[in-house]
């Protein structure tokens, strides 16, 4: 599959380590269960994520319906959002799909940070374009990709953000990752993901076990790639 700007769509990777060792040394620790909904970028905080996997969706109000990107551990959120200096309502939230723990630093003091470090700054505004380039990533193969195709990818990068491998021995995604869930991913209804994904198991690209699926490096092929690497 040819891609444009990154090979990981809607997946952020992972951010500099300056960056990170920032939040690291000045940030404190946050927890939330999983499925909150939090107004990342609402407010004048920054936010690492360290364990856990958070994504931001775009709709209005009690409809937000449309995946932007994932932000797994290692990376932060809300970042570019808060040197800005305003915090007006956006429709935009972030959902956290697992129990996350994040580090959060006040925006004044990440602002002083990056004015005081231009090394910092540098590595930090390198980590926000890799940030856009998944966010675009993942815009355009929404355009251009059947569903199928969107469905398939969004399970290889899901297996990315987590840090499964997706290799000959099927796995689960977590609970939290609904069929529901994977419709709203990849813009489309939980009917149509609930038959591409019985398809599928016809075909032998994926097993069900107590009502979960399971799934495998065979996805692939759904993508034109070679399951065994």
């Amino acid at each position: 599959m040819d891609h444009v700007y990154t090979s990981t769509p809607w997946v952020v990777p992972p951010d500099d380590p300056l960056l990170c060792d920032l939040f690291r040394e000045n940030g404190r620790l946050v927890r939330f269960q999983s499925r909150r909904v939090v107004n990342f970028g609402e407010e004048p905080t920054a936010y690492l994520v360290s364990k856990g996997l958070v994504g931001t969706f775009a709709g209005g109000t009690g409809n937000f319906e449309r995946l932007i990107v994932f932000f797994p551990a290692g990376t932060t959120v809300g970042a570019e959002k808060s040197l800005k200096g305003s915090y007006a309502i956006k429709p935009l939230i972030a959902r956290t799909l697992l129990p996350t723990e994040v580090l959060a630093l006040d925006a004044p003091l990440f602002k002083r940070e990056l004015e005081e470090n231009p090394a910092l700054a540098i590595a930090a505004f390198r980590s926000f374009l890799r940030h856009d380039d998944a966010k675009i990533e993942g815009l355009l193969m929404n355009a251009t990709l059947r569903v199928q195709e969107r469905l398939a990818l969004v399970i290889k990068m899901l297996f990315l953000a987590l840090g499964l491998e997706l290799n000959r021995f099927p796995k689960r995604l977590p609970k939290s990752v609904t069929v529901t869930e994977l419709a709203r991913f990849t813009y489309s209804d939980r009917s149509v993901v609930s038959r591409t994904l019985a398809g599928w198991a016809d075909k032998g690209l994926v097993s069900e076990k107590n009502g979960a699926w399971l799934f495998d490096s065979r996805i692939l092929e759904v993508l034109g790639e070679n399951p065994e690497g």
